[in-house]
C-alpha cells in the first residue's frame, strides 16, 4: 500500500504531531508499506524543499506555487491513502479554514482515499467563556465539518481522546478511537545507571543529586500554575516523610513555564530538589524518564489520553500522577484501560513505591499503533 501523511509541520523535535507522523510512518514502512511525508504549513521551513520521500512547504494555502508543486509531487507518488494529521491551528492561524480541506483534497489523484486523525478539535470555552472565544469555537466547529465531511471527504475519521470522540458523535461524526503511542525508543539501561548519568549532568558541589531519593519527572508543556504546583509538590514531600526519602523533581523538554514554576517551588520547599533538564535528544529523554520512580502530568484527566508525554511515560511502564481534573464529568466517558494513571488531587493520593512499575497498555507501542492505523484503513468501506 502507498501511504502519504500530511501534517502542518515536520520539523524533528519541534512539532509533536509531525514527530508522531514520522514514528507512525516508520513503523508502517517496517510492515512493508511505501510511505511519504508532507508538511503544508511548516513554520520551521523557510523555503519549499522536496525529495522523493518528503515534501515541506511554509504555506501551500498562501502560495499557489507551493500548492502546485505539492500536487505534482503527490500525483507522481499516486498514493492509495492520504492521512491528514490535523490540528485546527496547524492548518489555519485561527483554527478556521474549512475551505482548505477541499483545496488539499483537490491536489490528490482522484483515486486516492482519505483518512483524518483529529489530534485537536475546536475551542470549547463553555458557557462562562468570553463571547469572542465562544464565537470562535462555533466558527471552528463549522470549519471542522468541512474536514470530517464534504471538504476532505474522509473514509476514516480517528481521534485520540474519548472526550473528542463524544463531542464529534454529538455532531454526527463517527470517529474511531486511536490512542497516541510513544515516539521514543526505550534505552536498555537500569534505573540506577540512568540516575548516575543524569546526576553527572547536574553535578553541583553545593547540592549533589540524591540518587536514593524519590524522583518525579515532567515532560513537555507545563500547564500548572505556580500555586497549584507548589501545593502538589508539598503533598509529595509530606507523602514521603514516612519513607524518609527526599523528593527530586525533574522537568524535561523546552518548558519555559516549568523553569519559573520550579524556581518558585524551590524557594517555598527547600527540603526538596527541583531541576530543569531542558531540551534533550530523544535518547536522553528516554534515559531521563527511566531514571524516575513516577511522572506527573499537568494535562487534565478528561483528555489525558491525548498527551504524547503521558504515552511516552506509560510505554516505559512509569506510573503517572495526573494533577488536574478538567472540566468534564469523566463518569460520562468510557473508562480508560490503564491502571498506571493515578488521579493525584488534594491530600488523598499515594505515591507508587519505587519498584512498582505498572505495565502500560500494549497500544502505546508504536508498532501496535501502526497496526491499528492500517487495520482501520483495511476495514473502511469501498469508494
Amino acid at each position: 500500500m502507498r501511504l502519504v501523511f500530511l501534517c502542518s509541520g515536520l520539523e524533528p523535535g519541534r512539532d509533536g504531531v509531525g514527530d508522531y507522523a514520522r514514528v507512525l510512518a516508520a513503523h508502517c514502512m517496517a510492515l512493508g508499506h511505501e510511505v511519504r511525508l508532507a508538511s503544508v504549513r511548516d513554520s520551521f521551513c523557510p523555503a519549499m524543499t522536496q525529495t522523493a520521500t518528503e515534501f515541506r512547504a511554509p504555506d501551500i494555502f498562501a502560495r499557489p506555487a507551493e500548492a502546485n508543486a505539492l500536487g505534482d509531487w503527490l500525483r507522481n507518488f499516486n498514493p492509495d491513502w492520504a492521512s491528514v494529521q490535523f490540528t485546527p491551528y496547524g492548518f489555519h492561524p485561527r483554527g478556521l479554514g474549512g475551505k482548505r480541506a477541499r483545496r488539499l483534497r483537490e491536489l490528490l489523484p482522484a483515486t486516492t482515499r482519505r483518512q483524518i486523525m483529529l489530534h485537536e478539535i475546536w475551542l470549547q470555552p463553555g458557557r462562562d467563556g468570553a463571547w469572542r472565544h465562544r464565537a470562535l469555537g462555533w466558527a471552528q466547529r463549522r470549519s471542522m465539518d468541512a474536514w470530517t465531511g464534504s471538504g476532505w471527504q474522509p473514509a476514516v475519521v480517528q481521534t485520540q481522546a474519548r472526550l473528542h470522540q463524544a463531542r464529534l458523535q454529538l455532531r454526527g461524526v463517527a470517529a474511531e478511537l486511536a490512542p497516541l503511542c510513544s515516539i521514543f525508543e526505550p534505552e536498555k539501561i537500569t534505573k540506577a545507571e540512568a540516575r548516575t548519568t543524569i546526576a553527572s549532568w547536574l553535578r553541583n558541589p553545593a547540592r549533589p543529586m540524591d540518587a536514593s531519593g524519590y524522583w518525579l519527572g515532567h515532560f513537555g508543556a507545563f500547564h500548572q500554575s505556580s500555586g497549584d504546583f507548589v501545593k502538589f509538590a508539598r503533598e509529595v514531600v509530606d507523602n514521603l516523610k514516612s519513607k524518609q526519602q527526599r523528593a527530586v523533581f525533574l522537568a524535561l523538554g523546552r518548558a519555559a513555564a516549568a523553569a519559573t514554576v520550579f524556581a518558585e517551588a524551590a524557594r517555598a520547599i527547600p527540603e526538596a530538589d527541583f531541576h530543569v533538564l531542558g531540551e534533550l535528544s530523544a535518547k536522553n529523554v528516554s534515559l531521563a524518564m527511566l531514571s524516575c520512580d513516577c511522572a506527573f502530568a499537568s494535562t487534565p484527566w478528561d483528555i489525558i489520553e491525548k498527551s504524547s508525554a503521558v504515552a511516552a511515560w506509560r510505554a516505559l511502564n512509569i506510573p503517572v500522577l495526573v494533577t488536574r481534573i478538567g472540566a468534564t464529568d469523566t463518569k460520562l466517558l468510557p473508562p480508560w484501560p490503564d491502571a498506571g494513571l493515578i488521579l493525584a488531587l488534594g491530600e488523598n493520593f499515594n505515591l507508587p513505591s519505587t519498584d512498582e512499575l505498572k505495565p502500560g497498555p500494549k497500544f502505546l507501542q508504536p508498532g501496535e499503533a501502526a497496526k491499528t492505523f492500517l487495520s482501520a484503513l483495511a476495514r473502511a468501506p469501498g469508494p
